[in-house]
């Protein structure tokens, strides 16, 4: 097993990693808060590129990557080569698309003008280069297919574009730690509680470390062998697929909360009902109860409607309010039905909990 093998397979787990985080975002976003904006779309079409991305490196890998050039044949380097051109190109701009996300996620919840030009302008710059890049990568040579294919296609280069590759990573590393910092400009201000900002400010924090891969994949690539492409550039190949995830993750996390709210909730609801099931059948139940009549001592109860008795300790989650109803088993069944049975009815409030989210972010 070579260098291309262990490349293909880190990418498949952070492609599986990136589709995951996208498709419980565009759920909580649809079902739970009820409101997709364009930058839920632009995370779900960065995770596709990322896709893209390990797929033309695994055909790639098929090819050769991962091996020393001088020991395959003329198609393999040829054909491993054009891959990693598309991979690469379906990687920068999965990258843009990535802190175009996350700008546009932060814009709805900065207040003063110069935040959004600052993040408009990160922003921009990161958009142009990418698509700058883009097209230098497929136009270095004349003819195009020299780039991949100099043995037997000679050419003209036109011009070098790993420093422009060097400069776009640079770049890149500066945009992930700046997201990772900002939203500790504004984060005091925003109407939710402590717990969320916290939340929500240390996740994007976690932009640190895409910030650290992007460094490393720029130093990688300023010290590269172009002369032993498909050998040398697997690092690389690997640090920018590591960048991208990371910086999914920083932005999936944030979006997520009201899916972790609703399902707290369920457990927390579940757990206390079979913990009622499972009591002794000779303890009373553990909701509100009363007798219709009183007989041989009864204790006293309050009536019907004088209210619930005190809530079970169930914790709420935090930014979200709770409807209650009740039915009594009394509803159900009449009263003359009782007195033909010649029983005691203890009559036994239900509390039915139902846990609506509000989330700050979907304006």
């Amino acid at each position: 097993m070579h260098r291309g093998h262990h490349l293909a397979y880190a990418m498949w787990g952070m492609a599986v990693l990136c589709i995951s985080l996208a498709a419980l975002r565009l759920y909580t976003r649809i079902r739970i808060v009820k409101f997709v904006g364009v930058e839920d779309y632009m995370y779900a079409c960065t995770s596709l590129f990322f896709l893209l991305f390990t797929i033309f490196i695994q055909i790639s890998v098929y090819h050769g990557l991962g091996q020393s050039y001088w020991t395959l044949s003329v198609d393999d380097t040829s054909n491993s080569i054009f891959w990693t051109y598309v991979a690469n190109s379906f990687a920068v701009s999965g990258n843009a698309m990535a802190k175009l996300s996350m700008g546009l996620f932060l814009l709805r919840v900065v207040q003063f003008r110069w935040q959004k030009i600052a993040l408009w302008t990160a922003v921009a710059i990161t958009v142009g280069t990418s698509i700058a890049l883009v097209v230098m990568l497929w136009n270095q040579t004349t003819p195009v297919q020299t780039s991949w294919d100099p043995l037997r296609t000679p050419g003209k280069w036109n011009l070098q574009i790993q420093p422009l590759t060097v400069g776009l990573g640079v770049w890149s590393s500066i945009c992930d730690f700046f997201f990772a910092m900002f939203p500790w400009l504004f984060i005091r201000s925003l109407p939710m509680s402590q717990r969320e900002k916290v939340i929500l400010a240390g996740s994007m924090g976690l932009g640190v470390f895409a910030g650290a891969c992007g460094i490393i994949r720029t130093v990688v690539l300023s010290k590269l062998n172009v002369f032993n492409f498909t050998l040398d550039f697997v690092p690389y190949f690997a640090w920018t697929g590591a960048e991208i995830a990371v910086a999914m993750v920083c932005i999936g996390i944030p979006t997520l909360r009201p899916l972790y709210i609703k399902t707290l909730g369920r457990n927390t609801t579940n757990a206390c009902s079979n913990h009622h099931r499972t009591n002794d059948a000779s303890e009373l139940p553990q909701y509100t109860t009363h007798k219709r009549n009183n007989l041989n001592k009864c204790p006293p109860v309050r009536a019907r409607d004088s209210g619930y008795s005190q809530a079970s300790n169930i914790s709420r989650p935090p930014i979200a309010y709770t409807k209650v109803r009740s039915e009594s088993v009394d509803d159900v069944m009449s009263d003359s039905s009782k007195k033909q049975a010649g029983l005691i009815w203890v009559d036994n409030e239900v509390r039915i909990q139902e846990d609506v989210v509000e989330w700050p972010l979907q304006n």
